[in-house]
Formats: structure tokens, C-alpha cells, sequence
């Protein structure tokens, strides 16, 4: 790409231009269709919907995290003054989704101080936000929150005497 790139800044008429144009579109479009195969558009949506239900909640789930490129914009703005950093709002975030539109999971990376019950409390505004019919939170393998959505298979009735 930087051959490209090189070619076409030296060119003096348009055509190197139109060359790196073509170039990046060869590139792009089968990487944009490698991604689309993954399963992009799918976790962009759900991690799209996790930030506004979370932001709905407010409370234990909007906290605050640094934000260097605003400072770093801002500081540019004042021509080289000191900006001290910028702050902006953060959720926990979602890892490792995996599944489709009907049935997926994910772990949560929560924040300290917060529990499972922080999430079970509030699953029902999750399923809705997420148009599932269940959504539970239980602790992963690793340590995280898991966030089950969709049908979860239940166990048929056990009888019992008494």
C-alpha cells in the first residue's frame, strides 16, 4: 500500500491517484467480506445496545474513563496550551460474543464492586433492549460475568416426593 501511496503523490497527472483508489478498493472489499462472514455487523449491534441500556440504567452502570484523543484534539484547538484530560462516559464492556440474532453469549467485563445481582436485577430491561425472550447472568469460567441471551434450554420437571 505504501508503493501505492508513493506512486500516486509522485504522478503528475490523475491517473495515480485513480491507481491507488483501485488499489485500496481490492483490498477493502474482500476484508469487508471476511468481516461480514465473522459476524461483524451482529457484535456491533449487540455492543451498540449493551452502551444505550446501559446508559438507560444509569446508577452502577455509567462510570467515567479518561478520554486522551478529545484531550489531544483540545489541546491542538488552544494551540499547544495544557488541556488537562478530558473525562467521558464508559459501561462495562462485552467480550468474546458469540452466536447469532436468536441465541448468543458473552462475558462482561464488570467493574469493582458490582455483582451478579447488579445484572440480574436489571435482566429484564436487557431482554427487552435485546428483543429476547431470557436473559440471565451467571459467573464464567474465567471470572467474568457470562450474559446468556435467547432460548436457554431448561431441564424437564423433576418429581419429587415429599
Amino acid at each position: 500500500m505504501l508503493f501505492f501511496m508513493l506512486c500516486a503523490t509522485s504522478a503528475n497527472n490523475g491517473g495515480g491517484i485513480v491507481l491507488l483508489l483501485l488499489a485500496m478498493a481490492v483490498i477493502t472489499g474482500p476484508a469487508l467480506w471476511y468481516a461480514t462472514q465473522q459476524g461483524l455487523w451482529f457484535v456491533r449491534k449487540v455492543e451498540k445496545t449493551w452502551a444505550h441500556t446501559c446508559a438507560g440504567l444509569s446508577g452502577n452502570f455509567v462510570g467515567e474513563k479518561n478520554d486522551y484523543l478529545a484531550s489531544v484534539r483540545e489541546g491542538l484547538r488552544s494551540r499547544g496550551e495544557y488541556v488537562p484530560t478530558q473525562k467521558k462516559e464508559a459501561y462495562p464492556e462485552l467480550k468474546n460474543i458469540r452466536g447469532n440474532w436468536e441465541v448468543w453469549t458473552a462475558e462482561v467485563r464488570f467493574w469493582e464492586g458490582q455483582t451478579i445481582d447488579n445484572y440480574n436485577a436489571h435482566a429484564g430491561a436487557f431482554a427487552l433492549a435485546f428483543h429476547q425472550p431470557h436473559v440471565a447472568f451467571d459467573l464464567a469460567e474465567n471470572g467474568l460475568i457470562r450474559i446468556r441471551a435467547g432460548n436457554l434450554p431448561l431441564p424437564p420437571a423433576y418429581e419429587f416426593e415429599e
